[in-house]
């Protein structure tokens, strides 16, 4: 509070000291607040473009002709290497003109001075000029399953780093009609390779460094398992695969059988993509049938096999007698097929019918065929599987009885006694 006594025009005095005091201390400490504020580091700016386009007819004129370069002393198994085609002057590029890329002096006629200080590839010699337009280069094409080395190449050249790799590799010269990137000029992938390797360049080899594959099974495969051509990816021939691709499989697409995109939800066993059509069996279809054909697999497979040279009728359990192991055990082949299936091919033979001449179940043979026709051969018989040849000669010799020998049943045509 100011005293009463004071006049009513010492506080607008008292106003303005205080404001004019204010002011002055700005103007002391601002210099000293801006020299201790950081400083931000200036955004360098990118020259702008020369517009050669109106200073390039001599160029135009002599590199649109064949016949003016030969007369201008070019090298006619080169020509076409700078013979330009005309319709490239309508490209983006083009209508830049030929100076603003390659300098020299294009209203010159002569060609030594028009040549003088001729950049012949602006990428490799002033890739900072590219980047004066070509900002922000994304670093992968989604839409084609593309990556791209943008990101390393714009680093070294702002940083001023050597680069194997430069616009015109994967560009072309861009200026005269070529860009194979647009998708109007095919460029297939061998050409890349070749550029890879020749320049021997790092990581730049592989498929994975330029393609977003669309399978996620890079932990246990490469591109070049499955895919054999650089032209086509379409081209498939695998190497490796848990089940042999013959036959009727070899003529399908992979994704007849495998989820897309990731080849998942395959026990590679048959009954993945086919349904048993038949009640006999298991879903091991190999056991009976190959991948040259369900149909024609199972009727060679019936056409080659054997009848029954013995009435089936109470004797259903084949694997009873004809197991892995016995007098007549079941092929290698055979193994893991079920009962079911054997009179699906064994048929029944005709003289399987007919009235054995011999008791089946003599001195326990139980129906055992090969106790009696070893090898299944059933136009002889062997008694001496079971009677040891030295033991019936001795009793028969004691008889006066010779000649033994595959005559037993003439004696013991029931097998008994006499």
């Amino acid at each position: 509070m100011l005293p009463e006594h004071w006049p009513r025009w010492v506080p607008i005095l008292i106003s303005i000291f205080l404001a004019l005091l204010a002011i002055g201390l700005g103007l002391v400490l601002e210099p000293a607040a801006q020299a201790l504020r950081p400083q931000p580091t200036p955004t360098p700016t990118l020259p702008a473009i020369p517009y050669a386009r109106p200073l390039s007819g001599e160029c135009e004129k002599c590199h649109f002709s064949r016949e003016a370069l030969l007369a201008s002393g070019a090298d006619p198994a080169r020509v076409d290497e700078v013979l330009i085609d005309p319709a490239s002057l309508w490209t983006p590029h083009g209508r830049l003109g030929c100076v603003t890329c390659h300098g020299g002096k294009g209203q010159v006629a002569d060609k030594d001075q028009a040549h003088e200080g001729l950049i012949q590839d602006l990428t490799d010699q002033y890739p900072q000029d590219c980047l004066i337009c070509h900002r922000n280069l994304p670093a992968e094409f989604p839409e084609d399953r593309l990556r791209t080395p943008h990101g390393a190449i714009v680093d070294a050249v702002w940083e001023g780093s050597p680069c194997a790799v430069h616009c015109s590799d994967c560009h072309g010269q861009v200026g005269h009609g070529f860009d194979p990137v647009t998708g109007r000029t095919i460029c297939s992938m061998s050409v890349c390779l070749d550029c890879h390797r020749e320049r021997n360049v790092p990581g730049l080899t592989d498929c994975i460094t330029c393609h977003i594959g669309p399978h996620d099974v890079a932990a246990t495969l490469d591109c070049q398992t499955c895919h054999t051509s650089t032209e086509r990816w379409d081209q498939v021939a695998l190497r490796v695969h848990p089940v042999p691709l013959v036959g009727k499989h070899a003529a399908i697409g992979c994704f007849e059988c495998h989820q897309w995109p990731n080849f998942r939800g395959l026990d590679y066993v048959c009954s993945d993509c086919h349904k048993r059509p038949h009640t006999f069996g298991n879903d091991n279809c190999a056991l009976c049938h190959t991948p040259e054909g369900w149909k024609s697999s199972a009727e060679a497979l019936v056409a080659a096999a054997t009848g029954v040279p013995h009435p089936v009728a109470g004797r259903e359990d084949c694997r009873a007698c004809h197991g892995v192991t016995g007098g007549t055990p079941i092929p290698e082949d055979h193994k893991g097929r079920t009962n079911d299936t054997c009179l699906v091919c064994h048929a029944e033979a005709p003289a399987a019918t007919a009235e054995h001449p011999f008791p089946q179940d003599h001195d326990g043979a139980a129906g055992n065929c090969v106790l009696c026709h070893p090898g299944n051969d059933f136009s002889a018989y062997n008694c001496e599987t079971c009677h040891a040849p030295s033991g019936m000669a001795e009793v028969h010799a004691a008889r006066g009885i010779s000649e033994i020998a595959n005559r037993c049943t003439l004696c013991h045509p029931q097998g008994e006694k006499p």
